[in-house]
């Protein structure tokens, strides 16, 4: 819908959503139904994010350890299905609601074009509820997806960081290293291990620096 106010133009969440969005929602709506269930929550719509796959906000999670197979069950367990309901179809509309408005203003406050997948998982992992529930239980540091996430939503459809969101030196703070690969922050991603390396009639200690998040190996030295 698109509304004016004062003269201006304004447009509504809904005609704003990129395509990819638009696919997550579709897809939380049926996962919805398939629960049997009427409304479409943060958990649907981390659903929906997973079964869509292949934005950035589907690898992130990911590579945080969030899996479709897993998030499904946990979400069963945590809301419970509803398979007998006579209306265990499709809720009728799209989603809606306060997460959805919370991230079509964070795409607003970013100045994107569009309101993308990576918007509504920062939406539905910001405050408490039941998708950042069942990424804990699923073993997902939501603090290290939340950092990755919101980095992701600052290269939405730009090769580098637009110039109104890039950090400056003196002004933001300091930037926090990240992960090469998954981007989650290493100030609380980082981990080591300490590995014996064979070679030739002796091993020797080898300290592996590595991401915790995605698993990927950072760095090696002799312990």
């Amino acid at each position: 819908m698109i509304r004016t106010a004062g003269g201006r133009r304004v447009v509504g969440v809904l005609e704003r959503l990129s395509e990819r969005t638009g696919r997550v929602l579709e897809l939380a709506r049926a996962e919805a139904g398939r629960l049997g269930h009427h409304h479409v929550g943060t958990e649907h719509l981390l659903l929906g994010l997973l079964a869509e796959g292949s934005s950035a906000a589907a690898r992130t999670l990911v590579a945080a350890g969030a899996t479709l197979d897993g998030a499904r069950g946990k979400v069963a367990e945590a809301v419970g299905r509803n398979d007998g309901a006579p209306g265990a179809t499709s809720p009728s509309t799209r989603p809606s609601g306060p997460r959805l408005e919370r991230a079509n203003r964070l795409s607003l406050q970013r100045r994107d074009e569009h309101l993308e997948p990576e918007h509504v998982l920062l939406s539905v992992i910001d405050v408490e509820g039941t998708a950042g529930q069942v990424l804990r239980v699923l073993g997902v540091d939501v603090v290290a997806l939340r950092d990755a996430a919101d980095l992701d939503v600052s290269h939405t459809g730009d090769e580098e960081p637009a110039p109104h969101r890039r950090r400056r030196p003196g002004r933001d703070g300091p930037t926090a290293p990240r992960c090469p690969d998954c981007r989650a922050s290493l100030d609380g991603a980082l981990a080591y291990r300490v590995l014996a390396a064979e070679g030739g009639s002796a091993s020797r200690r080898v300290v592996v620096v590595y991401c915790a998040v995605c698993g990927s190996t950072l760095g090696a030295a002799p312990d």
